[in-house]
């Protein structure tokens, strides 16, 4: 049975739900639909405060990287776009022995470096570039990378793409917020970056297979596909999916949860759908939480 509970905090208001520019580590580059990345914190040390893996399949820009540094927990996420999972993989396991050390172009021999790179030519394009002493003043007084943590470049509705985790036992976290539609926006860089990208993410050994288009036709779809592949993985999984209606108005949360219901039986327990407020023109943010046990 589904529990909805109104007016969950966090986020509580506008500045909490959307990205802070000034924020060290995650203002590298910020998705317009990324999520804050304090706000992401408080909600896992609520709903999972025994959590000692953090999950996203749908990665993105590396919000959610960010906030596992600063839980301290090691980091595990999934990127389809190359160029956001190099950002991703920047922010996730970077230290400034690589901002000190940034190559003009992809380095074999400097592969975190290399996505860092990327990622601050990225930041160029954007109105609020970063530079190269800002990102290395990030790492010295940010919080560290948690070891173990890992950044995939891949399709996360395959099977084959998840293959760093074998039949987890830790207590793992699956926060991720799917497409709420085809509006969402992506980066479009010069070719040339998007090649280099592609180029760091091999070095940095972090292409899978499983690369192919990854499309979905509706938010329930991609979230109930890469719910099932995680929770092939682990025994004890939280799951904190981020809702709002897509582009035409509709609302996936009930179709979601039917779908997941029908996948994974009784293995999914205590789900809940928090409502959290109006943030965008889209309409009511929520969370779709639950469990998934052995």
């Amino acid at each position: 049975m589904t529990s909805v509970l109104k007016e969950y905090r966090p986020p509580g208001n506008l500045t909490e739900y959307l990205p802070d520019p000034c924020e060290p580590i995650d203002r590298w580059f910020q998705a317009r639909n990324a999520s804050n990345v304090r706000t992401t914190v408080r909600i896992v040390r609520d709903l999972c405060p025994d959590a000692d893996l953090f999950v996203d399949p749908l990665a993105g820009g590396g919000s959610s990287a960010c906030a596992a540094r600063l839980l301290g927990l090691p980091f595990f996420g999934i990127e389809l776009d190359p160029l956001l999972a190099c950002v991703c993989l920047a922010k996730s396991v970077a230290g400034p022995e690589d901002a000190s050390t940034l190559p003009s172009r992809v380095d074999p021999d400097q592969p975190v470096a290399s996505c860092l790179s990327v990622a601050r030519r990225l930041s160029a394009s954007t109105e609020r570039p970063v530079s190269d002493g800002e990102m290395l003043a990030d790492l010295e007084g940010g919080p560290n990378a948690s070891a173990g943590s890992h950044v995939l470049w891949g399709d996360a509705t395959q099977a084959a793409v998840w293959d760093e985790l074998h039949e987890e036992t830790r207590r793992a976290v699956l926060y991720t917020s799917p497409p709420f539609g085809f509006s969402s926006p992506r980066p479009e860089p010069h070719a040339w970056l998007r090649t280099e990208a592609e180029l760091a993410l091999t070095a940095a050994k972090a292409a899978r297979s499983g690369t192919g288009p990854g499309t979905f036709p509706s938010y329930d779809q991609i979230a109930s596909a890469v719910v099932f592949r995680a929770a092939q993985r682990f025994r004890r999984l939280t799951v904190i999916l981020e809702h709002e209606p897509a582009d035409d108005g509709s609302d996936s949360r009930v179709p979601t949860i039917r779908r997941l219901t029908e996948s994974l039986g009784s293995r999914i327990r205590d789900v809940r759908v928090l409502e959290c407020g109006v943030y965008s023109p889209r309409g009511l943010f929520s969370l779709i939480v639950f469990e998934v046990t052995q």
